[in-house]
């Protein structure tokens, strides 16, 4: 399994207004990706203007043709005027789990 997580930072104020559009967008355009599991919005507790928006996928081949659709870009671009800075993607392959039926399948 993998797992794509985009680090972000927001305007003051600007968490709610990313909160709605990312539940009416980004949620509703991954549906119909080959291997998608999951797509999660994650609010920092300790800093209010954090986030992670985090993806999981079941093989390789699932998120190097999304990367390939330009869907992220897409998506990313939606947000640019509620963002304080860049957004930073990173990509994880999950190597141990408390799931262990998740390594074995994928």
């Amino acid at each position: 399994m993998y797992v794509r997580m985009t680090f972000f930072r927001v305007k003051e104020g600007k968490m709610d207004d990313l909160r709605n559009l990312y539940n009416k967008q980004v949620i509703s355009a991954h549906k119909d990706h080959k291997g998608i599991r999951f797509v999660h919005l994650l609010e920092c507790m300790d800093s209010v203007n954090d986030g992670i928006s985090i993806t999981a996928w079941d093989t390789k081949a699932d998120v190097d043709a999304y990367e390939k659709s330009g869907d992220y870009e897409k998506l990313v671009a939606m947000f640019k005027e509620m963002y304080s800075n860049e957004p930073v993607l990173k990509s994880y392959e999950i190597t141990a789990s408390s799931e262990p039926i998740l390594l074995r399948i994928f």
